[in-house]
């Protein structure tokens, strides 16, 4: 198809504008523990890990080269989102869509909240979301034109997909049934199908096979979520959520949601429509967190875009609807973006809640309300927890710290130090939480610890003498940080930790 409208300067200037976004705001807050923790993945590089697979360590490999700074590895969450949007439009514009329809769609997702607050932090989700983007655009293009090409680009972006995150397979799951009760199912009698998803096999197969080797840790993360994390969650929540997430610009997406299935000419898309509820319903289902689902949206943007400009004929009712839902976000965006210091977002919270009803956004992990967003808190307090740990590490006698093992009882306290620790001069910091376990030491030789955790510790099993020797200071740090000194052994530590370590690794043949 031949696309007389030169639409290439708008695109890159909604991108653009979502960069600057980003730069302007993602220094103001320090690092997400999970930030951390994704960094830490990138120094022991492999091809998979306790939690996720290897490309978002691979990226924060990439950031560590690069500096590892708050603005730099942060760069990469905005500049994916970025290139969502600009791809976004040029879908919008090779389905046919004029200029509204590429603001419209383009506009939407650069204020949506969820958007902004995934592409803020160095997390999978990013990735993810573009990774499912990027199967529903070559599945649009396979519609458009049935090229056999856009088959293989489908297979590499599945295997892409795997390699980030593995929720792949619940959009996969939706699409595919969505395939098997719509027209497309004539796909299944072409070879194509096939050879895309043996490209994504190839792509994903090291991991698939690292997973094999070490006896599927993801199923042992999936069942300690449930025990910790999804226990809390309750599906009335979940669907408020997937409403909640985009705030006022859900009125994009839910119009590309009806407009695949009423408007003629997007009818052979439904597969994204019907794809999109089902994977709603099965991660929700399962006890998937909200958040789960968040990749699916980015496609319905493009057709809600092309809808409304179907719908809407004048330019006016287009400008009166996109400056309306501007307006209406603006209450939501503190909560995406770090815009507001500390002080003043729980001002603005408190505010928000007693005023607004917005107390959701308040509600953590644990299905408690706190001052502040989750994700707020879990970026204060880390590098003052490495600050007070050197006081404590140095004040030791030489002897002390030659043979002095300090222990995060959580990979927080485990990664973040590990990134301060040359800064602090401090040493390696271990812990057996998530893929901290992998790279633990199999013997150490020590006879004292100092030893991070987030709740009191009055006796030990390995040591006669704990001293409390401090803890994080900062009051809107979600967790305390309690350091602790330890000394005068019970047993013989360093048989008592080749025991622990071996048994521990022994579940997972690391």
């Amino acid at each position: 198809m031949k696309i007389k409208d030169n639409y290439t300067p708008l695109l890159l200037c909604f991108g653009i504008a979502k960069l600057l976004l980003h730069f302007f705001t993602n220094t103001n807050y320090g690092f997400h523990r999970d930030e951390y923790l994704y960094l830490n993945q990138g120094d022991h590089l492999g091809w998979g890990f306790m939690e996720v697979p290897p490309m978002t360590p691979f990226i924060g490999k990439i950031a560590s080269l690069l500096g590892a700074s708050v603005f730099m590895t942060r760069f990469f969450p905005a500049l994916i989102g970025a290139l969502s949007i600009v791809l976004v439009g040029l879908l919008v514009k090779h389905l046919g869509g004029k200029k509204w329809a590429i603001i419209l769609a383009c506009g939407s997702l650069l204020l949506s909240p969820a958007m902004l607050g995934t592409n803020t932090l160095f997390q999978p989700v990013s990735f993810n979301q573009f990774c499912w983007f990027l199967c529903a655009f070559f599945l649009v293009k396979i519609i458009q034109t049935e090229k056999p090409s856009y088959w293989y680009a489908l297979g590499v972006s599945i295997g892409l997909a795997w390699l980030t995150k593995y929720s792949i397979v619940f959009y996969g799951l939706g699409l595919g049934i969505a395939v098997l009760v719509l027209p497309q199912r004539k796909w299944l009698t072409t070879r194509y199908p096939y050879l895309a998803l043996g490209i994504a096999l190839l792509i994903a197969a090291p991991n698939l096979f690292w997973q094999y080797e070490h006896n599927w840790p993801v199923f042992a993360h999936l069942n300690e979520l449930r025990e910790s994390q999804l226990v809390h969650v309750q599906w009335g929540d979940f669907l408020r959520n997937q409403l909640q997430f985009h705030f006022s610009f859900s009125l994009v997406w839910l119009a590309g949601l009806i407009g695949v299935f009423q408007i003629k000419a997007l009818q052979p898309y439904r597969l994204f429509g019907i794809g999109f509820l089902l994977t709603i319903l099965l991660i929700g289902w399962l006890g998937g967190k909200a958040y789960y689902t968040l990749g699916a949206f980015t496609i319905l943007f493009a057709f809600g875009g092309l809808a409304l400009e179907h719908w809407l004929q004048s330019n006016w009712s287009r400008i009166a609807l996109l400056a309306s839902m501007s307006i209406l976000v603006l209450p939501a965006l503190p909560y995406a973006l770090p815009l507001l210091k500390i002080e003043q977002m729980k001002k603005y919270c408190a505010y928000m809640a007693d005023n607004f009803g917005l107390e959701s956004r308040l509600r953590w992990e644990d299905g408690q309300y706190y001052e502040l967003p989750q994700d707020f808190a879990d970026m204060n307090g880390w590098e003052e927890l490495s600050q007070r740990l050197a006081k404590v590490y140095h004040a030791l006698p030489a002897e002390k710290k030659n043979r002095c093992m300090i222990y995060g009882t959580s990979y927080g306290h485990a990664c973040s130090i590990n990134y301060y620790r040359h800064k602090y001069n401090l040493p390696e910091v271990y812990s057996f939480s998530s893929s901290c376990l992998m790279w633990l030491p199999d013997e150490i030789d020590f006879d004292n610890q100092i030893m991070i955790a987030d709740e009191h510790i009055e006796s030990s099993s390995w040591f006669n003498t704990i001293i409390l020797k401090d803890s994080i200071q900062n009051p809107y740090a979600r967790d305390p940080g309690y350091i602790y000194y330890r000394e005068n052994p019970k047993v013989d530590l360093s048989q008592r930790w080749k025991e622990i370590v071996a048994e521990e690794k022994k579940a997972f043949n690391l």
